[in-house]
């Protein structure tokens, strides 16, 4: 069942996705925003057109819920903060407080009733998956965790993916992309092999699009404000998963138990997801970690391993890792559950 609905508003001002509000704080209502029966317009606006500024309408629910459009839709602060809001609840549930508290870098839509938004605060990001439906709800079908190793900022004028994949949530199915881009290029291009030109959704460093159906890329371009093609991808040989797969993790009781002064964590580490019995060497990614007076909390991500699976099971996998600073008696958690679990102990079940 989908979470985090919350009403999504149409024809309100426009503003870059740079000027996206933060997340409501946990436990404060979003109140329902009224549908407007037209569009207005913005004193200023961007737009997917290079050096591109001036009034532009915010889109309406009809455009939202209606046909794709190769050009991201403009979004009024109200309609992104919807979506950002309903992101962060999920992210919350599922992932977390230290997600949930992320800043939305970009909400990308096109049509569809779908919307993708990317909530960033480097090295730590997140993609969430929204549907919009015909009442102007914004419906979290997904929160997922994006790895450091495939979101690393672009520099100037470079181009990067950090994940190209297909999705069966629209009928026919879709594909999208996400990645980084340098802070020379305000426009992303993509082409496909049937020669459809698509405008990613560019903010802060970061291009989001989708497209119907299956349709092979040829190119991924970083254009700049003058319209001149600045970096350019290779079409990729198959998909990019920059995601994370869950993993718990627990100290190693053959290791001898953390002191004051320790550093160095000796623990084992469990994927979650189905990798054809396939140890995680190589997958796993650089622990995240959050302290507090009383906690050390450390998340640890998998990127799965690329194709179809089967789900035979996973054997602890020992991985030993460095805490940004001692120990110092506070308690060990693994970020990886909701609420954090004390990882003095392996996970039940």
């Amino acid at each position: 069942m989908a979470i985090g609905v919350l009403a999504l508003s149409a024809g309100l001002l426009v503003a870059g996705c740079s000027g996206i509000p933060p997340p409501a704080p946990s436990g404060s209502p979003a109140g329902p925003l009224t549908l407007a029966g037209s569009p207005s317009a913005a004193t200023a606006t961007t737009s997917n057109e290079p050096g591109s500024t001036g009034p532009a309408p915010s889109a309406d629910l009809a455009k939202l819920v209606g046909p794709w459009q190769a050009g991201g839709l403009p979004l009024g602060d109200a309609q992104i903060a919807v979506i950002s809001d309903a992101c962060a609840t999920a992210a919350r549930e599922q992932l977390g407080e230290a997600e949930a508290n992320l800043p939305t870098t970009l909400v990308d839509a096109r049509g569809g009733g779908v919307a993708t938004a990317i909530l960033a605060d480097d090295p730590r990001a997140i993609e969430c998956l929204a549907r919009i439906d015909g009442s102007g709800a914004a419906h979290v079908d997904g929160v997922i965790r994006l790895a450091q190793s495939a979101t690393g900022p672009a520099e100037n004028s470079t181009i990067a993916i950090t994940s190209l994949l297909t999705a069966d949530d629209v009928d026919g199915g879709r594909t999208l992309t996400i990645g980084r881009v340098g802070s020379n290029a305000p426009r992303v291009d993509v082409t496909l092999a049937d020669g459809t030109s698509v405008v990613a959704t560019n903010a802060d460093g970061w291009f989001s699009a989708w497209w119907p159906g299956q349709p092979r890329v040829t190119a991924i371009r970083a254009v700049d404000a003058g319209g001149a093609v600045v970096a350019t991808i290779p079409p990729p040989a198959g998909e990019v998963d920059g995601r994370l797969g869950a993993a718990s993790w627990w100290l190693d009781p053959t290791e001898p138990n953390p002191t004051e002064d320790t550093v160095t964590i000796h623990a084992l580490v469990l994927e979650e997801a189905c990798a054809s019995g396939k140890a995680p060497d190589g997958r796993i990614e650089p622990p995240m970690m959050d302290f507090s007076e009383t906690a050390v909390t450390v998340t640890i991500g998998i990127r799965p391993v690329p194709g179809n699976q089967d789900c035979q099971g996973n054997e602890p996998y020992p991985l030993t890792f460095e805490l940004d600073e001692p120990l110092a008696g506070r308690t060990l958690f693994d970020g990886g559950e909701v609420p954090p679990r004390d990882a003095s102990k392996p996970p039940v079940g």
